[in-house]
């Protein structure tokens, strides 16, 4: 699984809601479950590929699409479709076109739609007018940031389920000097994984201090 699946949650686990880290997401993922139409917007590394990818492991006929609009030569009928990053297809007439060709096609089967994008259908600039018509109508949904109080237990979870050791130590000393974003946080863990690995090292503080470059 890639980095990008990781940002907000894992890398080492399949993604599934038992792997999520919930903080204060609980509305947001029984929303994103039990809706019909969901629009699950959200700030990045707040985990919202790890939601769609944990929904379509829970849903037998589920679709799960990214990084291009539906085939329209595809069988849509499914009970639930998934479009990760929904917001980068718009902007280009012809993905835009696609997506409310599903829309139109999938509406008559009943299929469930839960999309992600960084912002609410309102911020999102479509060219097509009957696309954002549509989308406008879905359930809003924002996935939240981890709070600054929790960000310790983050990236202790995010370490535990990677089987990094990395001891309170550590963990108190990076958060004392790196920026406290989900993203940075990630990015960090993901460094100094890659690191330890490369020299069989373990995360001590003069370790992260070295890779770090911290004085």
């Amino acid at each position: 699984m890639n980095d990008r699946v990781g940002l907000g949650l894992t890398t080492a686990s399949e993604a599934s809601f038992d792997t999520f880290f919930v903080g204060e997401n609980e509305f947001a993922l029984d929303r994103v479950r039990q809706g019909e139409r969901v629009w699950l917007f959200g700030e990045a590394a707040t985990g919202k590929t790890h939601v769609l990818r944990s929904l379509a492991g829970e849903v037998e006929d589920a679709r799960y699409i990214t990084e291009h609009p539906p085939n329209l030569n595809e069988d849509l009928a499914k009970s639930l479709l998934l479009i990760d990053d929904i917001d980068l297809l718009c902007g280009n007439e012809e993905d835009e076109y696609a997506l409310f060709a599903a829309y139109e096609a999938t509406d008559f089967a009943n299929t469930r739609w839960v999309v992600s994008a960084s912002n609410a259908p309102h911020e999102v600039p479509f060219l097509y007018r009957d696309l954002a018509s549509r989308m406008s109508l879905f359930e809003r949904v924002e996935l939240l940031p981890v709070p600054e109080s929790a960000r310790a237990r983050l990236l202790k979870f995010w370490a535990n389920d990677r089987a990094i050791g990395i001891s309170d130590d550590v963990i108190y000393f990076l958060l004392d000097r790196i920026p406290r974003t989900q993203q940075s946080l990630w990015d960090t863990l993901q460094k100094l994984d890659r690191k330890s690995m490369l020299e069989n090292r373990q995360l001590t503080i003069p370790f992260v201090r070295e890779v770090m470059g911290f004085e």
